[in-house]
C-alpha cells in the first residue's frame, strides 16, 4: 500500500484487492496497553447536582386529551368546544420534560391558575404512563 496510497487512482480488481489484503498482513500491529487507573478524587454528589439545578426544562399540565381530524381541526372557531378525555372531577397530569411525575387539582391564585399536587408518581406509574 505504500505504493499507492491514493484510493481514486486505485484499481479495485480482484488482483487489487488481493494485494491490499497482503500489505495489510505485512503491517506491523502492536497491542496497545493501557497504565493502571489510580483511585482519582471522590466525586461529590451535591458539586454535581449544583451543575444541574439551573437548567430550564419544560413542565406541562395536562388537562385532557382528544382526537380530531383534519377537518375537525380546521372546522374551529372562537367559542368552539372540545370534548376532553377527562373529567371534571378527575386529577390533571403534571409532565416534565413530557414525562408523567405528579397529579393534582387545577386551582386559582390570585387570577392565575395553579396546580395543587396530589400525587406523586411511583417508578411504575412513570414507565406505564409511556406505554
Amino acid at each position: 500500500m505504500a505504493e499507492n496510497q491514493s484510493f481514486p487512482d486505485t484499481e479495485w480488481n480482484a488482483a487489487g484487492v488481493a494485494r491490499a489484503g497482503a500489505d495489510l498482513a505485512a503491517a506491523a500491529v502492536q497491542a496497545v496497553t493501557f497504565g493502571q487507573l489510580g483511585a482519582g478524587e471522590q466525586g461529590d454528589g451535591k458539586r454535581n447536582l449544583d451543575l444541574l439545578l439551573d437548567i430550564d426544562i419544560p413542565i406541562t399540565v395536562e388537562v385532557g386529551r382528544a382526537q380530531m381530524t383534519l377537518d375537525e381541526v380546521l372546522r374551529l372557531v372562537p367559542g368552539s368546544v372540545i370534548a376532553l378525555d377527562k373529567k371534571a372531577e378527575e386529577p390533571v397530569d403534571l409532565r416534565v420534560n413530557g414525562k408523567l411525575v405528579a397529579r393534582g387539582e387545577i386551582v386559582l391564585v390570585d387570577d392565575f391558575y395553579g396546580l395543587r399536587i396530589t400525587q406523586i408518581v411511583d417508578r411504575a406509574g412513570r414507565i406505564a404512563s409511556l406505554r
